[in-house]
């Protein structure tokens, strides 16, 4: 037990298979707003495996938030059409397994996805790693007087790396994982 507690707060290493994961939501209050896409890609040895993505749409027929449609552009009728999303859940956790999970923004993924897996009686994997702290603490180790936090675009800009299929879910999960790839070159 103590094993296994010690072992989850392990910081990620950049040379373990971890999975990269973006969601798109009805809008930005976990406690309300729902989850209308999962997209997730594992990382491997420094490489994006695109061929082994998880990518699902989850069924919703409540309100969505215009700002948040204005971003993603996923509308009500997109998503009608979409798996349930206790299924989605249950196939995402059993997909993910034991790996690590790496974003951009982690807290805000975490927060819908616990709350959509609490009633399940699912748990994601507990070590995770998010990319903007990661260059926050690299930055502030540099200069300490202007390190806040990147918005995406500024990280990927940062970091040298394209962005692809900005707001949509796969195209957010595959520049992370970019990201993640690109801090790990350069630790």
């Amino acid at each position: 037990m103590l094993n296994a507690l010690i072992s989850a707060l392990r910081p990620v290493r950049f040379d373990e298979p971890v999975v990269v994961l973006d969601l798109e939501t009805s809008g930005l209050d976990p406690a309300k707003d729902r989850i209308l896409a999962v997209a997730a890609v594992p990382v491997e040895g420094h490489r994006v495996l695109l061929h082994q993505r998880f990518e699902r749409l989850v069924h919703d027929q409540g309100p969505v938030n215009p700002e948040a449609i204005r971003h993603h552009r996923l509308r009500p009728l997109d998503v009608r059409g979409g798996a349930p999303l206790d299924q989605v859940m249950s196939d995402l956790v059993g997909w993910i397994a034991d790996r690590p999970l790496v974003g951009y923004a982690t807290a805000f993924d975490l927060a819908f996805l616990s709350r959509a897996l609490s009633p399940l009686g699912l748990r994601l994997p507990r070590r995770h790693a998010d990319v903007r702290n990661l260059q926050q603490q690299r930055d502030a180790r540099r200069q300490p007087e202007s390190a806040s936090p990147q918005r995406f675009e500024q990280l990927a800009q940062t970091l040298g790396v394209p962005i692809i299929g900005r707001h949509e879910a796969l195209g957010d999960a595959v520049t992370t994982a970019l990201m993640w790839i690109a801090l790990g070159h350069s630790a």
